[in-house]
């Protein structure tokens, strides 16, 4: 089987950015007087978005505006957007492997935090268009919509896609879609939980992915 379009997720997919988020998150908390939460524990919030991750993150508090959470939480979070965050091992020779297929990012965090991070990691290249969760208004892994509008805008072949997960919004936007996914072993996602949404494929090392898509 073969594909010409290949959409990735970014966060636990092509980059490990989770202690870079749960810094921001915990600035912010701190700005409210919370204590810090573990990395492992704001891993577990993340996937759906920045509005998901601050709801389940900063207690619901009188005086608190939900409007200068999210303003907070992206001044942090700029202020240290790649000081930890790292490519996983192997990530870049599978795109080096993979240079001449139709590659796209489709994440669930913003636009423009997702397209200065690929930037800064000096990966953008690889990629037709990079898409964030606010790119498609008022749609968002795992609704198709993304999904579909991408495979659109870009010319491409939906018989000829496949999403490249490491979530349930990855595989559930893909199934609603029409499109088979791909799902990453190695990222935020434990397997018992990545095998409850029945993935196409489940792959160990970002090298797995070329001879599936080849």
């Amino acid at each position: 089987m073969g594909f010409s379009f290949l959409i990735f997720d970014l966060d636990g997919t092509l980059i490990n950015s989770q202690i870079d988020i749960a810094s921001a998150v915990n600035s912010v908390r701190w700005k409210y007087g919370f204590e810090r939460l573990s990395v492992k524990r704001i891993r577990s919030y993340l996937g759906s978005g920045i509005d998901r991750l601050l709801d389940k993150a900063i207690p619901k508090k009188k005086g608190i505006d939900k409007s200068e959470v999210v303003e907070l939480f992206e001044f942090y979070y700029g202020e240290c957007l790649v000081n930890a965050t790292v490519i996983y091992d192997g990530v870049v020779e599978m795109l080096e492997a993979l240079k001449n297929k139709d590659k796209a990012i489709l994440s669930n965090k913003t636009e423009k935090f997702s397209c200065e991070i690929v930037k800064r990691l000096k990966i953008s290249n690889y990629f037709i268009k990079v898409w964030g969760g606010d790119s498609v208004i008022g749609a968002r892994k795992p609704d198709p919509r993304p999904v579909v509008n991408l495979i659109k805008v870009t010319n491409s072949d939906i018989s000829e896609t496949v999403m490249i997960g490491d979530g349930a919004n990855d595989f559930l936007a893909a199934k609603a879609a029409g499109i088979p996914s791909i799902a990453v072993s190695y990222g935020y996602s434990d397997v018992r939980l990545i095998n409850r949404y029945n993935p196409d494929f489940i792959v160990k090392t970002p090298k797995d992915i070329i001879d599936i898509v080849f």
